[in-house]
């Protein structure tokens, strides 16, 4: 009788082993912030499903339940999806590249992403550099009302790979968003 408990345990034991040593599937999302002027240092790691959980709950001016208004004039009429959906669907190449005294911008699909980089001349000489994959583009979601649903967004964040979305460099300070 003994043995059969023993025996039992032990497979118990080993078939709970990998879930017991399996890898932490939470996805965090962080936040670094680094102000040169007043040596103010905040970094933000966050549980994604708590993010997603205070989005779903604030109810302020123009952000309710994961939503953000986009103040866009009644007479607009743009098909978010159609322009996501199309830029999803193009090949890779230059977009867009602007060249001027004040900065220089440049829009790219390269590889599954869209990258948007800005280097501003003038002012706080900032860089900006956004990465947006492309599995971003199903989950932008746009209500009737001129809405984005930001949370929606956030929600598709949980099956993308790790790597870093915004890095913000200038001369005042310096951002950086990643997941992981």
């Amino acid at each position: 009788m003994k043995t059969k408990i023993f025996t039992l345990i032990a497979v118990v034991a080993l078939l709970a082993a990998p879930a017991a040593f399996a890898e932490d599937e939470t996805r965090w999302v962080n936040v670094h912030v680094t102000e040169n002027s007043s040596n103010t240092n905040v970094e933000v790691h966050l549980p994604l499903n708590l993010v997603l959980t205070v989005l779903r709950n604030v109810d302020v001016e123009n952000f309710h339940g994961g939503h953000v208004n986009l103040e866009l004039d009644d007479d607009m009429d743009i098909d978010f999806a159609e322009i996501m959906a199309a830029v999803k669907d193009s090949p890779d190449g230059k977009f867009v590249t602007v060249t001027s005294d004040e900065a220089d911008v440049n829009v790219r699909k390269e590889g599954g992403n869209i990258y948007v980089d800005v280097n501003q001349k003038e002012d706080e000489m900032a860089k900006v550099q956004v990465t947006v994959p492309m599995e971003l583009m199903d989950a932008f979601t746009f209500g009737e009302e001129n809405t984005l649903d930001v949370a929606a967004l956030l929600e598709s964040i949980d099956k993308l790979p790790d790597g870093e979305l915004v890095k913000v460099t200038s001369e005042e300070a310096n951002v950086r968003v990643w997941i992981e």
